[in-house]
């Protein structure tokens, strides 16, 4: 057995190696592509190794240099794929050690992701002083949206160079913290802010693509870039439009004829369905909301993805609870990931998901299991609620609404399913999702709402209550739930109050 370098001439090998293992499901197509891997064979970012049996590529396996911003020193190591005939002979220890070696002194976060199908690559992991560090749920499109165990260390300076208790987490966010922080021997507390405020959702600014003449004042902006960054990537605007181009990232610019206000960056994923949140620019925390809430919208419509995914800092509190409420939900926790200034910065991975908890078969180990009870509950509750509380098309309440907006309407009420010929509270607002409910001698039925004029402080009628049929399911929304709809979200609110305005007249 020899480890050593990829070669050009190993590359039909390690393409066949990959097809043996995943046939055409790789999450990452290109892996099939001669000419991608021959520029990942000479590559300055990638270090890739292979082990050799008597003249036969049996393994490979990669560290990725630019995983992070250059300053960052991170190394993804992974792409890791063992020929089927020769397993069971601790191939993939010896290469994932190898590469854990040969990055060393390039690298001061490494981090791996694996597979939860079975519990082989997660137990390397451990063996290697790889800490698990979160769950990542239905994160690559496999055969099924598969899920992974995110696990990592921190070399060389990279203990030092945090400063321990320097984060601040949303209470989502905190038992992921304070399991991280134990796995990785950082004794130090958790500081958790209960109350943190979210972005406001609501500023209006015309927003446009990133083009040329839009940029040198996007750059004057250091809020975001050089000053409290708040959401992480490997690619920031200051790339230059033609690498971010190249990259396929697209960016939202906030701005009238006088002054830009602030960007956003995205990637789209169109193999693995997803958009991951890049970069976020404002000087002014009244933008930053907003560009969000439009980022997604835009993401949700054109794409119809079904992942969103952001690296936030753990120091912004206020960013993590504004996407807690646009649905995204805590996955992993990650200490030190980030170099910035003069420190590194503890990460915190967030995660919208769009489709029905389905996880597919998956095994786990004993630190793996730890994450997967904090994060996977969490997931589970908001699918299930999800579920219960889909919308007909067409509600006319509900018209004009974004489907950001629609889902600050579905998480603001109740679901339903009262018993037959039941008696409905009055002065709510219903949305009938199946079946029917009577009022008098008038049905309401799916995608029909009644209780408006009772919302809108109007003379009720003195006819009867409504009364549910068999097999009905409503949404209810009670006048407090509207009141602290509104408030939180004027344009919504807005929206409502004329649609029940309409309905009721």
């Amino acid at each position: 057995m020899n480890i050593r370098p990829v070669r050009e001439e190993d590359i039909d090998q390690v393409i066949a190696l990959f097809r043996a293992n995943y046939g055409e499901d790789y999450a990452m197509p290109e892996f099939y592509d001669p000419q991608w891997v021959k520029r990942g064979v000479y590559s300055d970012h990638i270090l890739w190794l292979v082990i050799e049996d008597e003249g036969r590529v049996v393994a490979s396996g990669a560290c990725i240099l630019n995983a992070g911003d250059y300053n960052d020193q991170i190394g993804e190591i992974g792409r890791l794929v063992v020929d089927p005939t020769v397993g069971g002979r601790g191939l993939g220890r010896a290469m994932l050690s190898a590469l854990v070696d040969a990055s060393d002194e390039r690298v001061q976060f490494a981090f791996a992701e694996a597979r939860t199908v079975h519990p082989k690559t997660q137990r390397i992991d451990d063996r290697i002083g790889l800490v698990a560090l979160g769950f990542l749920p239905m994160y690559y499109m496999m055969s099924w949206r598969e899920s992974l165990v995110l696990s990592g260390q921190l070399f060389g300076n990279g203990r030092s160079l945090r400063q321990p208790g320097a984060g601040e987490v949303i209470p989502a966010v905190a038992p992921l913290a304070e399991l991280s922080l134990r796995n990785l021997e950082l004794d130090e507390p958790v500081r958790v802010r209960p109350n943190a405020r979210p972005y406001p959702l609501d500023y209006q600014a015309p927003l446009s693509p990133l083009t040329e003449s839009s940029l040198p004042r996007l750059l004057r902006i250091e809020h975001g870039r050089l000053i409290e960054p708040e959401v992480f990537s490997a690619m920031q605007v200051d790339l230059g439009l033609a690498q971010l181009q190249a990259r396929k990232a697209e960016y939202l610019v906030a701005a009238d004829d006088e002054r830009t206000f602030g960007a956003v960056g995205f990637v789209y994923d169109q193999h693995n369905k997803s958009v991951r949140l890049i970069e976020l620019i404002a000087y002014d925390e009244a933008i930053k909301g907003s560009l969000l809430r439009q980022a997604l919208e835009l993401a949700e419509q054109k794409y119809a993805v079904e992942m969103i995914k952001c690296d936030v800092s753990a120091h912004s509190p206020r960013l993590q609870q504004t996407l807690l409420e646009m649905g995204f939900l805590p996955a992993a926790y990650i200490p030190g990931m980030v170099f910035h200034a003069s420190q590194r910065v503890d990460v915190v991975k967030m995660i919208k998901l769009n489709v029905a908890w389905e996880l597919g078969p998956i095994e786990l180990t004993a630190p793996s299991q730890k994450y997967y009870d904090i994060v996977a509950p969490a997931f589970e509750r908001a699918s299930t609620q999800r579920i219960q509380k889909i919308l007909p098309s067409d509600v006319p309440v509900l018209a004009g609404l974004s489907r950001l907006e629609l889902e600050f309407f579905r998480m603001a009420c109740d679901a339903l399913a009262p018993t037959n010929e039941a008696a409905l509270a009055p002065g709510y607002l219903y949305v009938v999702t199946a079946g029917q409910v009577r009022l008098a001698d008038k049905a309401f039925g799916p995608g029909e709402c009644l209780g408006a004029a009772a919302l809108l402080e109007a003379a009720r009628a003195a006819h009867a209550e409504p009364v549910a049929g068999p097999d009905t399911q409503l949404l209810a929304l009670s006048p407090a739930a509207l009141h602290e709809l509104c408030e939180r979200y004027p344009r919504l609110g807005v929206k409502l109050y004329r649609n029940l305005g309409a309905h009721w007249a």
